[in-house]
């Protein structure tokens, strides 16, 4: 997935804004919803033409191009029914503030932290590490709520996923599915026949 985004990232030739070519500048905005990415020649370029540029981030959709599995993994999975794992839309951008888990850059979503901690004593918290907890706990429910009032007939686990990801961003927060062990997005997603660990689509 991060290769693919790369690739698209650095495609660019003309400037979205006056068509000049080789522009410097990418839109952040677009960057961070997953769109399909805008370049401008330069900040000027890019405030002349937001106006314009604006209306992309609440009309374009963005496009699902990434495999979940490969010709040969679908030919040998023992499906049980008729679904059939779909394409995604690239892994939604993470503002470089939040503080991120081990896992959240590596290439294979291992957890050296977590794998280290399993023979370790449960710990008993207290004090403010205990309220720190709290404090992450009651940021979660309001999460768990904004992707709740999201779920309706007809609604993308995409697009539920969409909702997750900005609400966890939006508490300065990392939205912790995100490449545990290369899981490529924010929440998982069940319908129908899948019991669990579903990718939204």
């Amino acid at each position: 997935v991060s290769v693919l985004y790369w690739i698209m990232a650095n495609a660019a030739s003309n400037c979205d804004g006056c068509g000049a070519e080789a522009p410097t500048m990418q839109c952040p905005k677009c960057k961070e919803l997953s769109l399909t990415p805008s370049y401008f020649c330069g900040q000027a370029c890019f405030k002349a033409n937001w106006g314009k540029h604006k209306v992309k981030h609440t009309t374009e959709k963005p496009a699902c191009t990434v495999e979940t599995m490969t010709e040969v993994e679908r030919k040998l999975f023992n499906f049980k029914g008729p679904l059939r794992p779909g394409l995604i839309t690239p892994r939604r951008f993470v503002p470089a503030h939040i503080p991120r888990p081990d896992y959240a850059d590596r290439a294979d979503g291992s957890a050296p932290s977590e794998e280290a901690a399993r023979a370790a004593k449960i710990p008993r918290w207290s004090g403010n590490d205990l309220e720190k907890i709290k404090r992450v706990c009651k940021l979660s429910r309001e999460v768990l709520d904004a992707a709740c009032r999201a779920v309706k007939p007809g609604v993308t686990t995409d697009e539920i996923d969409r909702v997750v990801h900005e609400e966890t961003i939006k508490r300065n927060m990392y939205p912790s599915p995100l490449n545990y062990y290369n899981f490529p997005k924010s929440v998982c997603t069940s319908v129908n026949e899948i019991i669990c660990h579903g990718i939204p689509d």
